[in-house]
């Protein structure tokens, strides 16, 4: 039996299949600031997934496991979303060094970067995971290699 198969019109099928050349019909408002309370509170108006700005139960554990002298306090502190996501990459060194790449370069040109205190963190923490993990690739960030 071949896990290809014919579509029958009388049998129902499990993909939807829609006409790409039907154009939907335009909403008055597209915001759903502007709908009412009842529609942005059902499922259809979804938003976008954003990073969770509060610290997780994950985050004060990587904190803690880290030395004294490397702990992102200022960082925690003030940049929490930031902090949750090196608590998540670290473990995956490649995923670590994009990332620590990213927050230190200045690749768009509209940032103004971070405080003093905290980027004085962010290298810190630089130089001790290149201690910890030396395995990795030194320069560019892991995709351009």
């Amino acid at each position: 039996m071949s896990v290809y198969r014919a579509l029958d019109k009388d049998v129902a099928s499990e993909i939807n299949v829609t006409d790409i050349t039907r154009r939907r019909p335009q909403r008055a408002s597209a915001s759903p600031q502007s709908q009412p309370a009842a529609k942005r509170d059902n499922a259809v108006v979804q938003r976008k997934a954003v990073p969770s700005n509060i610290p997780l139960p994950e985050t004060f554990r990587w904190i803690a496991s880290l030395p004294r002298e490397v702990r992102p306090l200022a960082l925690f502190a003030q940049f929490p979303r930031i902090v949750n996501v090196m608590a998540r990459t670290w473990r995956d060194p490649p995923a670590f060094r994009d990332y620590m790449f990213e927050l230190l370069i200045e690749r768009r040109g509209a940032r103004h970067g971070f405080p003093d205190n905290v980027r004085l963190e962010l290298l810190a923490l630089r130089a001790h995971f290149d201690h910890t993990h030396p395995h990795c690739a030194i320069g560019l960030p892991h995709e351009t290699r």
